[in-house]
């Protein structure tokens, strides 16, 4: 009779494989070929298609890797935790640890986890420089998915728009440009707000469906007030209602600044304030998650129903979801064990400059 290898004695549990979307923005033929260059063959994989990705998914968990880098911004991390989800359950596969590369739009994740340039990091990691575990509280969507962010509103037509200009762009070097934090604020800027300025305002009713915290401000600053279950949190004009694990939203702007407070809570923000005051206050203010309003209101929330009098955009992970005038989240029942890497190792054929108290990284010639 034979039984099953344990998780320490698959031959590939302490190897790393590293899949990449090959669309994201930022995987170009030179990172590939760089990539190439420090991670082991057969353990880097090219997703260029769905069906890609769910043939390397099945591939890696069958294999029993110990830990999956993935590359290619938050959407492909939705994406690929979902799918990896499905087959290790249907399989009755360990979960391996998931880390991530600094590539693709936004990187809420990579900066939540401090990733450092993608070739950096695979080469920590392929070297064996220090990593740690860090358990994240994820927001889990009504269909099941889960995601460090996800909202209705603004931010959902923002990336609706912000596609929209990336998809415009005919000559590379527009396509670099858009593809940046600049390119999102023009979007926002030029084509989301005008537009949402002419909609009539949709009114949300918020519902908890467990005990909540509404956070407020007070002579101490920020404060926490209990909510019992069954309260409705708000009732009004909601142009922008986000729920988020992690404080970053994309590009470094902190969205929830009150994500991580507390264990088994994610950050629920309402905002109805009035788009120039907004605007106004952007940088640093908004951008840094300092800005505090009446018009903008947070909770620490578990488990929350979201109605709208009318379809709104809806945003996973930074991927657009179509219209939803009816949603519900949640915390993810089970955490998610998330890689951290320690200080970096110097890639070979990398040297580093200390100019002034800043550390840069520099690639050698050949």
């Amino acid at each position: 009779m034979s039984f099953p290898l344990s998780l320490s004695e698959r031959p590939f549990a302490r190897r790393s494989a590293f899949i990449l979307n090959a669309n994201a923005r930022g995987v170009s033929d030179r990172l590939i070929e760089r990539l190439a260059e420090v991670v082991p063959a057969g353990d880097l994989f090219l997703s260029r298609t769905l069906e890609d990705a769910e043939i390397f998914v099945r591939t890696v968990a069958r294999r029993g890797y110990g830990r999956i880098f993935l590359g290619g911004g938050d959407g492909t991390l939705v994406s690929t935790l979902k799918l990896l989800r499905e087959v290790c359950a249907k399989e009755s596969l360990p979960m391996p640890e998931l880390g991530v590369l600094r590539l693709g739009t936004g990187n809420a994740m990579a900066l939540a986890l401090g990733a450092a340039e993608a070739v950096v990091d695979a080469s920590h990691v392929v070297n064996q420089g220090p990593i740690a575990s860090r358990t994240l509280q994820l927001v889990e969507t009504d269909d099941g998915t889960l995601t460090p962010f996800a909202g209705i509103g603004y931010d959902g037509a923002v990336l609706n728009d912000y596609y929209a200009l990336r998809a415009k762009a005919a000559t590379p070097l527009g396509k670099k440009a858009v593809a940046t934090v600049w390119g999102y604020l023009a979007a926002m800027l030029f084509k989301t707000v005008p537009d949402e300025v002419k909609k009539k305002q949709a009114r949300v009713r918020i519902t908890t469906k467990s005990d909540a915290i509404a956070m407020v401000s007070g002579p101490q600053g920020d404060e926490e007030q209990p909510l019992p279950a069954g309260s409705v949190l708000y009732e009004g004009p909601a142009p922008v209602l986000s729920v988020g694990a992690i404080p970053f939203f994309g590009y470094g702007f902190t969205m929830f600044p009150f994500a991580g407070r507390k264990e088994g809570y994610v950050q629920l923000r309402v905002c109805s304030v009035p788009i120039p005051i907004l605007l106004a206050n952007l940088f640093p203010s908004v951008w840094r998650g300092r800005y505090r309003h009446a018009k903008l209101k947070d909770f620490l929330v578990k488990d929350v129903v979201v109605e709208s009098d009318q379809a709104l955009p809806y945003q996973v992970g930074g991927d657009a979801h179509g219209y939803r005038s009816r949603l519900a989240f949640k915390v993810a029942a089970q955490p998610l064990s998330m890689l951290a890497l320690g200080e970096r190792l110097v890639p070979q054929g990398h040297t580093v400059l200390q100019l002034g108290p800043a550390r840069v990284l520099v690639r050698l010639p050949r």
